[in-house]
């Protein structure tokens, strides 16, 4: 036991030590992001604009959409999206943070959890600026008389919470397994590809004829938390226990995974960069 809350522990308070340097690390990689833009950071807000726009076009009027779905099928999609988007946008950017960052990390004093962290705060501000246009939505639904106004998105930031801890967890250890296996990065692509689809985002499980399908859709442990992340913010019903135990079990298990796999490499990481 105290093999893996040694290296937990050095690494978390070097994570708060470096606070001051992560919040710059942050700013500089949104500045980065936008940096040349005639907007900068209204893309942020008009990106998840036009993409629920192009949703609403196309699931309203060109491919009306068919299914056990409650509420209108492009909040049902977009709200299943945005998750998913956080989550995927930061592992593939944590499959090349070490690397990109190879010569800072050498010639700096720098731990090297500092740039998967500066990864996942990046790609979380990206994605709470994303929520008001969803929040706009729901609304603009809820008055229009197309659904209940969901007032369960007061639970969101537990739900986010988990998200952001199963997503740090799996950040850590990607970053650390990409220095040694630089394969990492196109599996983890191809392999994001498939889960996507084996995850209930443009689907509900009611909607899946195939019964031995639906059980391998229900043992997908991100299928919890889209459960949950969807359940809070759109369809206003407090998803039941059993799918609140699952996300946490999940959340758990990828925190442990990311910080034994990273306190493991820990020392390796600034030589193989």
């Amino acid at each position: 036991m105290s093999l893996f809350l040694k290296p937990v522990g050095v690494m978390l308070d070097s994570l708060y030590r470096q606070r001051g340097l992560i919040w710059v690390l942050v700013v500089r990689d949104l500045k980065a992001r936008y940096r040349g833009t005639f907007l900068g950071y209204l893309w942020s807000l008009l990106n998840p604009m036009l993409l629920l726009g192009v949703y609403t076009v196309v699931f309203t009027w060109v491919i009306p959409a068919r299914g056990q779905v409650d509420v209108p099928f492009p909040l049902f999609l977009f709200s299943g999206l945005l998750p998913w988007l956080f989550a995927s946008g930061a592992l593939l950017d944590a499959a090349m943070v070490l690397p990109d960052n190879g010569p800072l990390l050498k010639k700096v004093v720098c731990p090297p959890e500092v740039f998967p962290t500066v990864t996942l705060l990046s790609h979380l501000f990206h994605h709470l600026l994303a929520l008001p246009v969803l929040l706009l939505a729901v609304t603009a639904a809820s008055l229009a008389g197309f659904m209940t106004f969901p007032w369960t998105m007061a639970l969101l930031p537990v739900v986010l919470l988990l998200w952001v801890l199963t997503v740090g967890g799996l950040v850590l250890a990607v970053a650390a397994l990409s220095v040694h296996f630089r394969d990492l990065k196109d599996l983890l692509h191809n392999g994001l590809n498939l889960l996507f689809f084996l995850t209930p985002i443009i689907y509900t499980l009611e909607m899946i004829p195939v019964p031995l399908l639906r059980r391998a859709i229900l043992v997908n442990p991100v299928t919890p938390l889209v459960e949950l992340y969807r359940g809070v913010v759109l369809l206003g019903k407090v998803p039941p226990w059993s799918v609140w135990v699952a996300g946490l079990a999940v959340t758990l298990v990828s925190v442990a995974l990311g910080l034994v796999i990273f306190g493991r490499l820990r020392e390796t990481l600034a030589e193989s960069v």
